[in-house]
């Protein structure tokens, strides 16, 4: 039996911060609850403050471990949305942006404010409601009260010094104290900006003793001070900079836990489970010092049921009122209206699918939640502090390419968000192949059934000759086929769930064709012009999950669109042409197009894509078999095809698949191989005076194939490929491309 002082007597535990290092911790609980080694209170800093935050909250180690190995774990680490909460609605067309930043007016001044954080923070922000919000409920908002008394450790970078968080919001507080400089966006609370607990106390062995003195204290260090700052080593600087020395030495009723790792770093979120076998193993290579210094132990039968008291007491997370804070009254009213109806209530799950559709808006840039129980109503308050985006802000792009496709790209963009949220729109790329202009207005409206409504003028240029780096003629100036098209095009549209949406379009559009129907001319010569004047009356349906805007891993993209056309071309004959007359004549038609893109994963490292594409028209014959192939349809499943002009992938109607497997060496980097087989249905060919006319048989495939290795950097993709098309001259093109090939949409896409 063990006596009264010792029953008497309280164990403490420092939990430092570390980055990926401190998951650690979860294995130095593990070791200490199985060998019944009792934890009266905890502090802890950045990911401690995580780890110890949980414990305290009455997770057991089990279900920390379970946590931080989940996939919700990686998301919060990297930002990335669940694929059902992608809110398509909301998402607009792709285009070839890399970064994007504010521009703030001030004395009359611009001045462009560059991103504060490498990670969206949206998912984080979401857990640490979700996974504290209950726990600090019953603790009546204090942290002495939670399972576990419990502090933790931020950095008010202003008064440059430590604050210690004892009170409040539990997931708030966790949230400052693990927000490392630059990579994580930082928090307010009560107006004071604060960051990671590490950069000022990063083991909280002082506040440990000062909070509640305890008999005895274990630490568990997963961190280090910094090495001496070398001039050629600009992160060892930036770590001197931003991360205060620390004394690890415990006194004299201490035993220090160190778990030190050569070959992670501080983000390094993929060797979780060795991570937390490494604190699990070291710390039963001390337990009999710790149990020899520690003489009194806990029972996990008593401890299990007190846990499983404490969450009883806790209410689940249903939500009635909501109170907004940073927003003015109409757009208050857009936020409630997008998230509920007058005496609605919802549960947090609910909440999650509405919070991920708001960010999805283009004016807002942060939402920081907060759940507060409130024992009048039996129901949670929703307490949204939520921030727009800058009223302007700007975006720069760019496609780096050893072929000559290489292309820049910059947008100005203005949101407003009031009883209705609306975005104005411009941007410009530039480059030998592809150049354009758009001016686009957006206006969402929150109705019981979300509706948006876009208005699109979009200039396009292609110049496909001089984007080839091999020219195949001689003594030639002229481009061999460039197309200009103008278009003005206006979408409504409503979402079809979370991830789709039904759109239905009117554009009017001018096509302006240049090309020759000759392989050999002169630089004197001037080329065959077509110009088609159109309009496009579209009804579709799209659906869009995927990962990344260019070589996805994960997802699925569907589109299924019926178009109907009508419009006048005017053929202009030029020095080459068979022909001298003018020809006019008026076209109409119907286009369907069906798109179906799906990836598979198979484990961590195999992902599977399969690609299905179909298109039939009733498309008939332009005045030549060149102008007919400018307007058929085009198969162009890659990114690189889609800079290449190639008459073998053009038809009327075809049917095309393709499969993709994928093999995964990193997280950012993969291997991918690409192969299509089309056949065009009716494929078209052209006689002796260059008419146009269908071959009806069917055996005419074409293959079309590519393998690369896929970076997927923070500012895009970069890609060595080489691929394979099925043409007469050249084949294989080897090609590297730094950033996207995107280009706006035509009037008749």
């Amino acid at each position: 039996m063990l006596n009264y002082s010792f029953a008497q007597k309280k164990v403490g535990l420092v939990l430092s911060g570390g980055g990926a290092k401190g998951f650690a911790h979860i294995g130095v609980l593990k070791a200490l609850e199985e060998n019944n080694i009792p934890i009266d209170y905890i502090t802890g800093t950045s990911m401690g403050a995580i780890i110890g935050g949980l414990y305290a909250s009455g997770y057991s180690p089990k279900e920390i471990e379970e946590l931080i190995l989940s996939e919700d774990s990686k998301r919060w680490a990297t930002g990335i949305i669940e694929q059902q909460y992608i809110y398509y609605f909301k998402k607009e067309p792709a285009n070839a942006e890399m970064v994007n930043f504010n521009i703030q007016f001030k004395d009359k001044e611009a001045k462009a404010q560059l991103p504060t954080n490498l990670i969206a923070t949206h998912q984080l922000d979401f857990a640490a409601m979700q996974l504290f919000a209950k726990a600090i409920s019953t603790a009546c908002y204090k942290f002495d009260s939670l399972f576990i008394p419990f502090r933790c450790i931020a950095t008010d970078i202003y008064k440059n010094q430590a604050v210690v968080l004892k009170s409040g919001d539990l997931g708030k507080a966790i949230r400052a104290s693990m927000t490392f400089p630059f990579y994580f966006k930082p928090i307010e609370i009560d107006s004071v900006l604060l960051f990671d607990g590490g950069m000022k106390n990063n083991f909280p062995q002082d506040v440990m003793i000062e909070s509640f003195n305890p008999d005895y204290i274990i630490g568990s260090k997963t961190t280090s001070n910094s090495l001496k700052p070398d001039p050629d080593d600009i992160f060892v600087q930036l770590e001197n900079m931003l991360m205060s020395k620390i004394d690890f030495d415990l006194p004299q009723n201490g035993i220090l836990v160190e778990s030190k790792f050569e070959d992670i770093s501080l983000l390094d979120f993929d060797k979780t489970e060795f991570i937390i076998q490494i604190g699990y193993d070291n710390t039963l290579k001390l337990i009999d010092s710790i149990q020899a210094l520690i003489q009194i132990k806990s029972d996990t039968i008593v401890l299990s049921k007190k846990r499983e008291e404490f969450k009883n007491k806790s209410k689940d997370l249903i939500f009635r009122d909501i109170f907004i804070k940073g927003l003015d009254n109409n757009e208050k009213k857009f936020v409630i209206n997008s998230i509920y109806r007058k005496d609605t209530i919802f549960n947090i799950f609910d909440f999650k699918r509405e919070y991920f559709k708001l960010l999805a808006d283009g004016t807002i840039s942060s939402i920081i939640p907060e759940a507060r129980y409130n024992s009048k109503t039996s129901f949670y308050d929703l307490f949204l502090s939520i921030k727009e985006k800058s009223s302007f802000n700007a975006g720069i792009g760019a496609n780096i390419s050893s072929n000559a496709i290489n292309q820049g790209f910059v947008s100005l963009e203005s949101n407003q968000l009031g009883l209705f949220s609306r975005i104005f729109n411009l941007n410009i790329s530039f480059g030998r192949l592809y150049s354009s202009l758009q001016l686009k207005a957006r206006a969402d409206f929150a109705t019981k059934i979300p509706i948006g409504v876009s208005a699109y003028y979009t200039i396009n240029r292609w110049n496909y000759y001089t984007s080839n780096s091999e020219p195949a003629f001689e003594d030639v100036r002229n481009p061999y086929l460039i197309k200009n098209e103008n278009n003005i095009k206006v979408n409504f549209f409503t979402p079809i769930k979370t991830t789709g949406l039904f759109r239905i379009s009117a554009a009017y559009g001018d096509v302006k064709d240049e090309y020759y129907q000759i392989m050999h001319f002169l630089k004197s010569d001037t080329a065959d012009i077509t110009n088609f004047s159109y309009f496009n009356f579209q009804v579709a349906f799209e659906r869009n999950t995927l990962n990344y805007k260019q070589y996805p891993t994960q997802g699925v993209f569907q589109n299924i669109s019926i178009n109907y056309l009508f419009g006048n071309e005017s053929f202009i004959p030029g020095s080459t042409s068979i022909t001298d007359a003018i020809i006019k004549q008026k076209h109409n038609w119907y286009n369907i197009r069906f798109t179906h893109d799906k990836y598979l994963k198979f484990g961590k490292r195999i992902s599977f894509g399969y690609y299905l594409e179909a298109a039939y028209s009733n498309m008939d014959f332009f005045s030549n078999y060149t102008s007919t192939i400018l307007n058929a349809n085009d198969f162009q499943p890659t990114p690189q095809s889609k800079t290449l002009f190639i008459n073998s992938y053009r038809s009327h109607s075809f049917l095309a698949v393709g499969i993709k497997p994928i093999i995964f060496l990193t997280n950012d980097i993969h291997l991918r191989a690409e192969i299509y087989g089309m056949v065009p249905y009716q494929k078209i060919l052209f006689d002796e005076s260059n008419k146009a006319y269908y071959d009806i048989s069917l055996n005419n495939p074409t293959v079309l194939a590519n393998a690369a290795i896929v970076y997927q950097t923070i500012l895009g993709p970069a890609s060595l490929s080489i691929n394979y098309y099925d043409k007469l001259d050249k084949k294989f093109y080897f090609v590297f491309n730094f950033g996207y090939i995107l280009f706006n949409k035509k009037g008749n896409d």
